[in-house]
């Protein structure tokens, strides 16, 4: 046997040193978890005989964290989160790894502050080391950088030391996150690719008609060909983009500005969201996805021993749409009151029929989490169909339009060919 030193947090938020006497370090870890502890330093003492268990110990207070140049520990964690998403699943599953295999608090955090692909990151998480050290918990540690660690994370790393199943935690933190990513991911490709293929195509097109066809028509007129309506309707176009470029590119521009704006002000936000919601095509698949990140957020918080509230509290903020976050906190209110939370999301027409089913089943039964996560689970698969679908009807729908359009251009330039032609076969 080895006599280990620890250091460990209980439940309550006190720290206590000792001893354990175990085979190796994973062990003596395994021994002080399952006493309700959560470990920080773990270090090998010198070699003991005798069977494992804990010896001596004692309570320690530290003292609280500057805070000089670490940012406020009292942060308001509705900050933006300016990581990635899989940063965060990779960071979870990676500090849950360690855990698992008996590294220590401190331990870990060191080597992931080291090795971690991100600048932003890596600071954090020394920053969250430094203040264990200082005598913070882990999920108030990692609540002073709210610009990294969402209140998702804090409030779940919170629900975990109090339970004793920190790795837990971190695993289902994981797995949400990855979850997220790939749903994210599929929902940009699925709004890129018609904008990038728009974008393209109108750049083609305006540069034929300010560059290409001023050209030809220059060549029309001093022949003396008489130039039909589309073409005059093309030119006229042309003529009106030369004259007024900078005016349409200060009116792009203030538009561009207008949008930033309203997206800063909660009611220009709300608006935007709303539209949002009503864009044709895709308004069906934003919906889906805040659906879909309700669903999972609240499960895989509550499934952690968040409690209600305080899961809603935490969805409303990342759920990504103001109506829907409206409708999130109409039915917190409507809990505080005593009453339950399906009459508001119903209320709120906003949620699809399955879910507000869903959710009764599992009130009724104490099972709301895994209600939500079939909920979760199957609007992913939705969006997956509604993608394909998008992919499927956009694509045609931009070839016609671009190629009637390009058409067009094309037209206004063949007609006066005939003309020409004719008058000379005269």
């Amino acid at each position: 046997m080895v006599l280990y030193h620890y250091r460990a947090r209980t439940p309550q938020g006190r720290t206590l040193e000792g001893t354990v006497d175990a085979p190796s370090q994973r062990e003596a870890a395994n021994i002080l978890r399952g006493r309700g502890l959560l470990v920080t330093v773990l270090s090998e003492s010198r070699t003991a005989a005798g069977g494992p268990g804990l010896r001596a110990a004692r309570e320690t207070r530290r003292p609280a964290a500057p805070g000089r140049g670490l940012g406020r520990t009292d942060a308001r964690p509705s900050r933006k989160v300016r990581v990635s998403q899989k940063e965060l699943a990779l960071f979870c599953r990676q500090f849950a790894t360690m855990i698992d295999a008996g590294v220590t608090i401190l331990a870990s955090l060191g080597i992931l502050s080291r090795q971690l692909a991100s600048k932003r990151m890596r600071s954090a998480v020394a920053q969250v080391r430094w203040l264990i050290e200082q005598g913070q918990s882990l999920s108030d540690a990692f609540r002073s950088r709210p610009d990294v660690f969402p209140a998702l994370l804090v409030n779940m790393v919170a629900a975990g030391e109090a339970s004793g199943t920190l790795e837990e935690s971190f695993e289902r933190l994981a797995d949400h996150f990855e979850k997220e990513y790939a749903v994210t991911q599929k929902v940009r490709t699925a709004m890129a690719y018609p904008t990038i293929v728009t974008i393209v195509a109108l750049g083609v097109i305006v540069f034929m008609v300010v560059f290409v066809l001023p050209s030809f028509i220059g060549i029309f007129a001093s022949i003396g060909a008489e130039l039909p309506w589309p073409t005059r309707l093309v030119m006229g176009v042309s003529d009106f983009i030369r004259a007024n470029w900078y005016l349409l590119a200060a009116l792009l521009a203030l538009g561009v500005i207008a949008v930033k704006f309203l997206s800063s002000t909660p009611n220009g936000a709300y608006t935007l969201d709303s539209l949002a919601l009503r864009l044709p095509l895709f308004g069906e698949l934003i919906l889906k996805r805040a659906v879909s990140r309700f669903s999972r957020t609240l499960a895989t918080l509550l499934r952690s021993g968040v409690p209600l509230l305080v899961s809603l509290s935490v969805t409303e903020r990342t759920v990504g749409n103001l109506p829907v976050a409206a409708a999130i906190s109409m039915a917190s209110e409507e809990i505080r009151a005593g009453r339950g939370i399906v009459e508001p999301l119903r209320a709120s027409r906003l949620f699809p029929q399955m879910i507000i089913e869903m959710m009764v089943v599992g009130e009724e039964t104490g099972t709301v989490d895994q209600m939500l996560s079939k909920v979760a689970d199957f609007y992913d698969k939705e969006i997956d169909v509604t993608v394909e679908r998008l992919s499927s009807l956009i694509e045609p729908v931009i070839i016609v339009v671009l190629g009637a359009v390009v058409g067009f251009i094309m037209l206004s330039l063949i007609m006066p060919m005939f003309d020409i032609y004719s008058q000379l076969n005269l």
